[in-house]
């Protein structure tokens, strides 16, 4: 990747399962949570994410879903789909990205 920021979400692939990818958001942090997800697709889609549109306001509200999810208090969690992955974020700040392939009908 090729942005090199604090922002980095430390995607990890996890060891039981390919294509299954994880992101912790710290809603201390200086990253927003939809900065996060955003360098997360284009880590594993391996892309710039200066350089390359991830297109996720085609699919949820960036502002809302950081508004939402601003503290880890509650139990909240959402999940969508963009470039061909599933997107599911937790109210205690974990990310998990799939990559299979899907339809983003």
């Amino acid at each position: 990747m090729g942005n090199d920021t604090n922002e980095n979400p430390r995607l990890t692939e996890s060891p039981d399962r390919s294509g299954v990818y994880r992101a912790t958001y710290d809603p201390d942090g200086p990253a927003t949570l939809s900065d996060v997800i955003i360098e997360a697709i284009a880590e594993v889609a391996d892309v710039d994410p200066t350089e390359t549109v991830i297109p996720i306001a085609e699919r949820i509200d960036p502002d809302a879903l950081d508004s939402l999810f601003a503290d880890d208090e509650g139990k909240a969690q959402t999940t969508f789909r963009v470039c061909g992955l599933e997107v599911l974020v937790r109210s205690d700040g974990r990310v998990r990205i799939v990559d299979e392939p899907v339809s983003d009908d």
